[in-house]
């Protein structure tokens, strides 16, 4: 049976060593590390004895030191320092060792932390902070700010006398161009060709698609696209242009003509009148560059949207409109429709095969 005296004599004894093997291995890491920050001493070379000579004599006061004035720490000894007291932190886990260390172990220990441990955390959080900034400065555009993303839908014509619609896009952005009739029903596309292959990808959304995706391969480039339409023998041709400020990210194209799709509503009705020159026609159906003039009125249906304009009604829906009689009409993408007719404060529209009165109101 162990003595209580001997027990206690055994702890103290094994602390004893743990302290040592610590106070080894702290002192071990800073000789290693002051020897490898040692500046290397070279041996002066003697001058000649009568330079010496003619040399004047030394000041007594100027050469005498200020007493109570420590001297400046080298960069070397504060590096010294430092990983001391690195060390003392990370040799903290020795007093949970229920044995103490022996030399070997003690080196092999040091080592580790130095392989393990290169850079202290202000190093570490420095560099982090540097890359991140450099993958930042990589990912951003050339110019610094991104482009404006744009939205827009165009009424175009086959004809060859009309404008040519143009798509700007910006590197590393996607562009969508999409296809409908006069109806507002997709439009497929049966082919299409790039001018400059190496400077714009160009891909179909999907097999028997109305829909091409767009982009640029090069930060400043220009090319056009001819696209061919199922069922149509006229090609549709596109500008297509890099640009840092603006990109479209969806450009609606609504063709005037009838695709092999085409809506044709339940009911019957008078051909409608499509002026594919006609901006405002366009903005309406479109719901966006509306004339700021134009006073927008209430309606009781979530399906109709409805302004009053130079004294004109203008009806914007998705549904068909049967009633008043309307002047003029205008397809766009989606099924919307616009109406341009005489002021009344109620329509009728066909919704379904069902007529609805929808009430307009200022």
């Amino acid at each position: 049976m162990v003595s209580p005296f001997r027990s206690s004599m055994q702890q103290q004894a094994g602390k004893s060593v743990r302290a040592f093997s610590a106070a080894f291995l702290v002192a071990l890491l800073t000789a290693s590390t002051a020897l490898a920050q040692s500046p290397v001493i070279t041996t002066p070379v003697n001058p000649p004895d009568e330079v010496i000579e003619d040399l004047p004599a030394a000041n007594d006061e100027a050469t005498s030191v200020e007493p109570n004035v420590p001297p400046p720490r080298s960069s070397a000894a504060r590096s010294a320092s430092g990983q001391a007291t690195q060390s003392r932190r990370l040799l903290n886990s020795l007093n949970d060792l229920d044995r103490p260390l022996t030399p070997e172990e003690i080196t092999a220990y040091g080592q580790s932390l130095r392989d393990q441990f290169p850079l202290d955390p202000s190093l570490i959080r420095d560099y982090r902070r540097r890359l991140n900034e450099s993958q930042r400065a990589a990912a951003a555009p050339p110019s610094g700010i991104r482009p404006e993303a744009i939205s827009q839908s165009l009424r175009v014509s086959l004809d060859t006398r009309g404008p040519t619609p143009q798509l700007d896009t910006s590197p590393g952005t996607v562009s969508i161009i999409s296809f409908f009739d006069q109806t507002g029903a997709p439009w497929p596309i049966a082919s299409f060709v790039i001018g400059r292959e190496d400077a714009f990808q160009v891909n179909a959304m999907q097999e028997g698609s109305n829909q091409l995706a767009v982009a640029p391969l090069v930060v400043h480039g220009y090319s056009n696209l001819a696209v061919s339409l199922v069922n149509e023998d006229q090609p549709l041709v596109i500008d297509l242009e890099t640009n840092e400020a603006r990109s479209h990210y969806r450009l609606d194209l609504s063709v005037a003509g009838r695709g092999p799709n085409a809506i044709v509503p339940a009911v019957q009705t008078r051909e409608a009148k499509q002026n594919a020159s006609d901006e405002l026609m366009m903005a309406f159906v479109q719901g966006s560059d509306i004339p700021k003039t134009a006073q927008r009125l209430s309606t009781d249906d979530s399906d109709v949207a409805a302004w009053h304009f130079n004294g004109n009604l203008y009806v914007r829906t998705n549904q068909t409109l049967q009633a008043p009689s309307w002047s003029a009409t205008l397809s766009g993408p989606g099924g919307i429709k616009a109406y341009r007719l005489r002021p009344a404060p109620l329509v009728l529209i066909t919704r379904n095969g069902q007529m609805t009165k929808v009430r307009i109101s200022k």
